[in-house]
């Protein structure tokens, strides 16, 4: 594994299909990260049922992710990592207390709780797709909910957090998530290299 990596990650808002609008948005960035044109590139599955980019040129090693909601569109593609995640959720009002008690360690519920009252939800969502996009990174998805409980590091001193240029990878992978907009939470994550340079753009397509 190479110690430098690279990540970048485009971010748009559809108007429904969001299926083939990923699948699009994610060939799109492979192919200009490349130089590979978009028409010879398909994406497929690996066994573990992680998104895979095939037909880039004489490139190897670009890892993909994806992540989708209704009217929304995340997808991320790494270069020197072994496997990449990226989740997006809108923030929105939720029963947090009770989520958090069902999924969630003790110490990271009742940081949760220990939120403003307007911010409980927000930061829920803050661990929830930090905790996914790690998942995703590492191969192994959410597992049932288990992978709720994998540590995701210190919880941001202040809050809400900002955006985060790099994300520090030890033995373990890293991630960051923060609110890239006042109803848009995303977390981003790397897995096999000691440092990651991370690109956020948002609406490259024009949408």
């Amino acid at each position: 594994m190479t110690e430098a990596a690279d990540v970048e990650v485009w971010l748009t808002r559809v108007d429904g299909q969001e299926r083939s609008a990923a699948r699009e948005l994610v060939l799109r960035l492979v192919a200009e990260r490349t130089g590979t044109p978009v028409g010879r590139l398909r994406l497929g599955r690996a066994a573990s049922g992680r998104p895979v980019v095939e037909g880039v040129a004489g490139v190897a090693g670009v890892a993909v992710s994806v992540s989708r909601l209704r009217g929304v569109v995340a997808v991320a593609a790494g270069d020197g990592v072994a496997g990449v995640g990226v989740a997006v959720e809108w923030i929105r009002p939720l029963a947090h207390a009770a989520l958090a008690r069902r999924w969630f360690p003790a110490a990271e519920a009742a940081w949760i709780a220990g939120q403003h009252p307007d911010q409980r939800s927000a930061a829920l969502l803050w661990l929830w797709t930090r905790k996914e996009a790690l998942a995703k990174a590492v191969g192994q998805g959410l597992g049932g909910g288990t992978g709720l409980l994998r540590p995701v590091g210190a919880a941001p001193s202040s809050w809400p957090p900002g955006p985060c240029s790099a994300l520090p990878i030890g033995s373990e992978p890293g991630s960051v998530a923060w609110p890239v907009t006042e109803d848009l939470m995303l977390a981003v994550a790397a897995h096999g290299a000691h440092r990651t340079a991370l690109t956020v753009r948002q609406s490259p397509c024009g949408a």
